[in-house]
């Protein structure tokens, strides 16, 4: 046995020595029994060497099995990571393709050639790979593993697809593939590893010991992935009549003998099914020597025993050869087994890599064992629940992510270990506020098919959950609005509406959508109304306005309707929002009160709002025409004495008929206004002679001068007539009519029934002026206070400060006897600062015991605000010296100012309402403030004019009215103040009416401070 091989000298072992001395001693003493033992010998020989070919084949099984499971596990994790990692890229459908491959290439180095990853989406189509092949658009759809994914046939597993020739870089290729899903679990396609079969048969060959040995890695489909040798000609070779596919079925793995359908070889081969896999490795050794071993026995039995020796000598050579031949391949297996070792070291370097990997997903991944204790956790596991320096490898779960959470997952860790994939969501409470976590848990089974522990993993999922959250509230605000709301894309396509759009509009959601919106309209707007409509909607993406719109029924119905753009994150339009609301019904209660705030209900004429808008108009049309215009003031004389003698009833009668004369003397350009009471105002427009106004006056006086017919009573009444003319008298409104009433009490002083031209000499300017910048001096101004009561409760709650003159020769004087006079003198503005100064230090006193909540409001003139020298910052300072809230004063203010109001008055009312201040509106009704004011300035208080609480008791007229300002108050969500209350029926209408707060002469007349504590209301 000193037989060498490539030259290098043979190590017999021990073992082989013994064999040798008992074959020997057996030859020498049994020589009777030669030819039995010899026949023995070649037996047990033949036996053993097909042991022994049987455990080399398994040997290679085993190995390559191992090879193969590594591989696959290694490909498995990176599309398992891949896969995960595509979830999370957002839904960005113009950008997702490229992100894709930008993922992919970003790692596509690492793979080193056996495999790649290619991306492949719902439809079948490729989208990139990660060695930047040109897949992009390449149908997959039909590709066995992509059908598979598609039907969801393996669920989340692992799908291994038949070997195939790729059509795109020619590889003999086999396709290791996982289905991908979104968070929901819609399918999103597949991720592929194709791996090269060149490269298993390669390492197959490497493997090889022997030219006799062949190493197969079959498809469980019947087909041949890889073989060595003679991998060309063999790539997918059909196995399925073979008898490895005979005995698949019965037992998973195995050994048997038969001829190779290949080479025709005879070999002993064993195979083992791939678990979890279809994949069988099969290994071949050649049984040849058996057969030729059984042969040359069998002749020298022949030959007799004559030859016994030779055959003995023969057998136990051959004998000799045989054991020595296996040591051989047992020493070549111990090779194998350091092979395996290195194998193992690249598995511990491939699961360094997935460790890696693992610590880089943006989710938590743990391994919980039967005990449920961690046996792996990645990074950003142990940081949320470990502690800096300690591992949680070993801790139990309840140990490490504290009772109260543990308490949570139990239920769902032993539905897991009973077998189940488990999902679940969760609320947690931690320091940082509240999160929501998505938490998978997958048992791992067994060969036995046992629950030997679970992978867990834990997505934060806070995110989407506030972002779910604010979709189910614009959900709910949607279809619960009170207004109506349609949805359209950019070219005006009704794409869905809200249940208030089929109440307002009479149809139902089937019925609109996919029609164009502009078909709701009425038509009654022409097509530049709706060209103006697209054309701001088109520049600047929105529009609002009033439109007609059409019912169902046929019903034409106005709407308040607003058009708003959504944008895309290219800032291009893409679906547009409206919002309407039937605005018909409010349209005519504001008609109503426009015309009831403008026209005098008795006479029909303008009132004293619209009076002073068409004045203010015709100065301006004067103004641009250079043209004159003239003023008639006119007061009735006597008709107090009728309204006495006759009644109030009889009074409105002859008032009714002054108003048809009156309008009897002009022209139609002109206007004849009522300003309340028995004083009546005639704008005359452009008057070219001063001869056309005085036939005006003569007729006026004329007509008035003639007697009435009063039913069975006939009266006889004048008229005194103040004139004034633009220019010559003065070049604003507020200006003529005040020279037009001065120029009438002249003319009533000099005994009525005539006219009297404006003078600048009326004007007592001078000596007031002069006088009032004194009276602030020598403390001649006083304030008196009226109680504001709230009708509800009938408690006083705010006083009014009203001002008065206490001149040292004329007496006590009134605002309207000295206030013109003060604003033309620029005085003023240090009364008012003096009035608030007063207010604030009463407000101060009277809450220590009326509560915090009690109000003063003080009067302010349009020209202090106007004035560069009124200062509110010198207020809110006085306030804060004070230590008293600015909510304690109420300001009041007339339309005129609000109407009237350039920015710095309307920046001043703003300062002061943003430190807390509220605004009244004082005599309501009496000018043409609009609702727009009401809501631009955000008016608090709305003070009724004592003329519409006079007309309560007119009859059922003036209570509409009133009803009607005060419901109009209260939508708006403004207050309501009754003033001039002078009898208990209209205090008990105004509280049926619901006004908020009354003031009057019923409830309190204006008294001193002193006096204020001593009343005693009860309303």
């Amino acid at each position: 046995m000193s037989k060498q091989r490539s030259g290098k000298p043979t190590v017999q072992s021990n073992a082989y020595l013994r064999f040798r001395q008992r074959l020997i001693a057996g030859l020498l003493t049994m020589a009777v029994l030669a030819t039995a033992i010899v026949v023995w010998e070649i037996h047990t020989a033949a036996q053993e060497r097909e042991q022994a070919i049987a455990r080399q084949t398994q040997h290679y099984t085993r190995a390559i099995e191992a090879q193969v499971l590594s591989t696959i596990e290694f490909v498995d994790l990176s599309l398992t990571g891949f896969s995960n990692a595509l979830k999370l890229l957002p839904a960005d459908h113009n950008n997702v393709n490229n992100r894709i491959a930008a993922l992919l290439s970003s790692r596509g180095s690492s793979f080193q050639g056996v495999y790649w990853l290619a991306f492949i989406d719902a439809q079948g189509q490729g989208v990139a790979a990660s060695n930047d092949l040109p897949i992009a658009g390449t149908d997959f759809s039909q590709r066995d593993y992509f059908q598979a994914h598609l039907q969801n046939k393996v669920g989340n597993k692992l799908f291994i697809g038949e070997p195939i020739l790729s059509h795109i870089t020619k590889s003999r290729l086999f396709v290791i593939s996982r289905r991908v899903e979104n968070a929901e679990g819609k399918f999103l396609g597949v991720i592929a590893a194709p791996l090269d079969a060149r490269r298993f048969a390669e390492v197959f060959e490497k493997s090889r010991l022997g030219k006799d040995v062949s190493i197969s890695l079959v498809h469980m489909g019947g087909h041949l992935i890889a073989r060595a040798p003679q991998f060309e000609r063999t790539f997918r070779w059909d196995l399925r009549n073979n008898e490895l596919f005979k005995r698949v079925p019965q037992s998973k793995n195995g050994t048997f003998t038969t001829i190779s359908p290949i080479d025709h070889v005879s070999r002993v081969f064993s195979y083992a099914v791939l678990q979890d896999f279809p994949l069988i490795v099969v290994s071949g050794s050649s049984d040849t020597a058996i057969g030729l071993a059984m042969d040359r026995h069998i002749f020298a039995g022949v030959l007799g025993l004559t030859l016994l020796l030779g055959i003995m000598l023969a057998g136990g050579h051959f004998a000799l050869r045989s054991y020595a031949k296996v040591e051989e391949r047992e020493s070549r297996y111990r090779q194998l087994y350091v092979r395996s070792r290195d194998t193992e070291a690249k598995l511990t370097a491939s699961e360094q890599r997935l460790r890696l990997i693992a610590d880089n997903l943006p989710i938590m991944i743990a391994y919980v064992t039967r005990d449920g204790r961690y046996s792996f956790t990645n990074r950003r596991f142990e940081e949320r629940f470990g502690q800096i320096g300690q591992s949680l490898i070993g801790k139990s779960a309840a140990q490490t992510v504290g009772q109260e959470l543990y308490q949570i997952v139990l239920p769902h860790l032993d539905k897991a270990f009973g077998g189940q994939n488990t999902r679940y969501e969760r609320k947690v409470l931690t320091s940082h506020g509240e999160r929501w976590d998505s938490v998978c848990y997958v048992p791992d089974f067994d060969d036995k098919g046992q629950v030997v522990g679970l992978f867990s993993m834990v997505e934060d999922i806070t995110n989407r959950k506030k972002h779910e959250e604010s979709m189910k509230l614009a959900a709910l605000m949607y279809q619960n609005s009170s207004e109506g709301m349609l949805v359209t894309d950019e070219e005006g396509t009704i794409l869905s509406v809200n249940p208030a759009f089929s109440r307002i509009s009479g149809y139902e959601e089937r019925e609109v959508v996919g029609r164009p919106a502009y078909q709701l309209t009425a038509g009654l707007q022409d097509r530049e109304f709706f060209s103006r409509m697209r054309q701001s909607i088109l520049h600047t993406g929105r529009w609002e306005g009033e439109i007609w719109h059409q019912h169902k029924n046929g019903e034409h119905y106005l709407v308040a309707l607003r058009f708003d753009s959504v944008c895309d994150e290219n800032a291009a339009a893409y679906r547009r929002v409206a919002l309407f609301s039937d605005v018909t019904k409010r349209k005519a209660s504001e008609e109503l009160i426009w015309k009831q705030a403008n026209f005098d209900a008795l006479t029909g004429l303008p009132n004293r709002r619209m009076f002073n808008e068409r004045l203010n108009q015709e100065l301006k049309k004067s103004q641009r025409h250079r043209l004159s215009m003239a003023l008639l003031f006119i007061d009735l004389d006597g008709f107090k004495g009728v309204n006495d003698t006759l009644g109030h009833a009889m009074g409105d009668v002859l008032l009714q008929k002054v108003a048809q004369r009156l309008g009897q003397c002009v022209r139609s350009s002109d206007t004849v206004a009522r300003l309340g009471g028995d004083e009546f105002t005639i704008i005359l427009s452009e008057v070219h002679q001063a001869s056309a106004v005085l036939r005006v006056v003569r007729d006026v006086l004329a007509g008035t001068a003639d007697s009435f017919d009063l039913g069975k009573d006939q009266v006889q009444i004048s008229a005194s007539i103040g004139i004034t003319s633009y220019p010559d008298d003065g070049e604003d409104a507020e200006t003529l009519l005040k020279n037009a009433d001065q120029a009438m009490y002249a003319a009533k002083q000099q005994g009525r029934n005539g006219y009297h031209y404006f003078a600048p000499a009326m004007q007592e300017g001078a000596t007031l002026k002069h006088e009032l910048r004194q009276a602030l001096e020598n403390n001649e101004l006083r304030l008196v206070y009226q109680p504001v009561i709230a009708l509800a409760s009938g408690r006083m709650q705010k006083v009014e400060a009203l001002l008065r003159w206490q001149h040292p020769s004329r007496g006590l004087l009134t605002p309207a006897e000295f206030l013109a006079a003060a604003e033309h003198s620029g005085a003023i503005v240090g009364i008012g600062d003096w009035i608030f100064r007063q207010a604030v230090l009463l407000a101060q006193r009277l809450q220590a015991e009326y509560g915090p909540n009690f109000q003063v409001c003080v009067n302010k003139s349009a020209l202090q605000f106007r004035s560069e020298d009124c200062n509110v910052e010198s207020w809110l300072a006085f306030l804060r010296q004070r230590q008293v809230d600015a909510r304690s004063i109420v300001i009041e203010v007339t339309e005129k100012l609000l109407m009237d109001a350039n920015s710095q008055t309307t920046g001043k009312l703003k300062r002061l309402q943003e430190a807390g201040m509220q605004l009244a509106l004082d005599d309501f009704g009496t000018g043409y403030c609009s609702v727009s004011f009401l809501r631009r300035f955000q008016i608090d208080y709305l003070k009724i004019d004592p003329a519409f609480i006079a007309n309560l008791d007119d009859g059922i007229h003036g209570q509409e009215l009133c009803r009607a300002i005060i419901a109009m108050a209260h939508t708006l969500g403004i207050q309501v103040i009754a003033e001039g209350i002078e009898h208990p029926g209209q205090l008990a209408i105004l509280k049926a009416a619901g006004s908020d707060f009354g003031q009057g002469n019923l409830l309190s007349e204006p008294v001193s401070e002193d006096k204020l504590e001593k009343i005693s209301l009860v309303c």
